[in-house]
Formats: C-alpha cells, sequence, structure tokens
C-alpha cells in the first residue's frame, strides 16, 4: 500500500437531536422504549450524517517534529538511564530512521524485556524498547486528540489529569449526593410521603 493511499479514519458521532439515538449521549437507554429492546440496533448504527473523516493520519504520524516530540515525551524524567542515552548519541539518525521505517512500512517491534518485581505485591512487568515507546507516543500525539473530544467527563483510564484517585475521589462526591451528605435517607418513608401528596 502506498502512504497517499492512506485516506484516513472514520468515526461516529452520535446526533444529539436524532429521535432514534436520544437527547442524552451519556445515557443509552433515554427515550427508548421499556418493552425489552431498549438497546436497538439503529442505536449503533449512525448515519453518514455524522460521520467524519480525519485524513492523513499516517503522515502525521509519520512527521519529524511529531517523532521528536514522542522522543522528549518517553524520556521525560528518564534521561540518565542507560538506553536513552544510547538513543541521545545518534539522535536525529534514530529518528529519521523511524520516520523510514513506517513510511515504506518496515516497522517491526522489537522483543518485549519481561522482569519481575517485588514492591511489595510481585509482578511480571513485559517493557517494550525505547524505540518502540518513542512510536507509542508518537500514535498518541495523533490520535488522543480524537479521542479525548468523545470521552464523557467521567471517564478516568489512561487520561491525563485523571486517573484512580480522581475516579475515587468523584465516586465518593456521587455517594454523598445520593446519601444526602451522609445522613442516612428512608427510602419508604420518602415513598409514602410521595404516595400521599399524590392521593
Amino acid at each position: 500500500m502506498e502512504v497517499n493511499e492512506v485516506q484516513g479514519l472514520r468515526f461516529g458521532l452520535a446526533g444529539r437531536n436524532d429521535n432514534n439515538l436520544g437527547n442524552n449521549r451519556r445515557n443509552v437507554n433515554v427515550n427508548q422504549p421499556s418493552n425489552g429492546s431498549e438497546m436497538t440496533p439503529a442505536f449503533f448504527r449512525a448515519s453518514d450524517d455524522f460521520m467524519r473523516t480525519y485524513c492523513n493520519l499516517f503522515q502525521s504520524l509519520c512527521s519529524f517534529d511529531n517523532l521528536f516530540l514522542a522522543y522528549q515525551n518517553a524520556s521525560r524524567h528518564k534521561r540518565k538511564k542507560d538506553y536513552i542515552l544510547e538513543f541521545e548519541k545518534d539522535l536525529e539518525n534514530n529518528l529519521y530512521k523511524l520516520q523510514w521505517e513506517l513510511l515504506t512500512h518496515t516497522y517491526l517491534p522489537r522483543p518485549l524485556k519481561t522482569f519481575t518485581v517485588r514492591d511489595p505485591k510481585t509482578r511480571k512487568i513485559s517493557a517494550a524498547s525505547f524505540r518502540d515507546r518513542v512510536i507509542h507516543h508518537a500514535l498518541c500525539n495523533t490520535i488522543a486528540p480524537i479521542f479525548e473530544s468523545r470521552f464523557i467527563h467521567d471517564t478516568y483510564a489512561n487520561r491525563k489529569g485523571k486517573g484512580t484517585l480522581a475516579a475515587l475521589n468523584r465516586f465518593d462526591f456521587f455517594v454523598r449526593k445520593v446519601s444526602g451528605n451522609g445522613k442516612p435517607i428512608c427510602r419508604v418513608r420518602e415513598s409514602q410521603i410521595l404516595s400521599q401528596a399524590i392521593a
């Protein structure tokens, strides 16, 4: 496949005003019938009106500027490691070599290096070589902005400014909101009051 044959990727965008999709993208069951077929195939079929094409993603992935930024991200806080110093000795040529391998479709990742750490739990770690991590960062530089714009606020895995602690804090926020800030709520008494008010 020639490089100029790469046309781009298509991503579905849910229409906010489409009656089949509901008004709330966060809840798949909004405005759907409750007859057991809440998840209709129409929900998953995005029409061409809601498709967007991203062109030249491969060219932006292979650009030297992107590879250099990826190298900087991959080596952040690790500049004194031996494998990074080795890569930096001939940095420009190493990046151009990676670029050439990508453009000619001859790039192959190297075997993973496996080792065991005990801190305090024993874990088996499989680490990619530094040149492969540069490619990983280059790929993330290219596609992360596309996917970031589609994630809901409460997506916490592998995102900048998010993570486990932020997810736990958000969970705590919702627990306090539902439980009346720590005060127990009697659902039975609440439903009795509501039924009396309606009658």
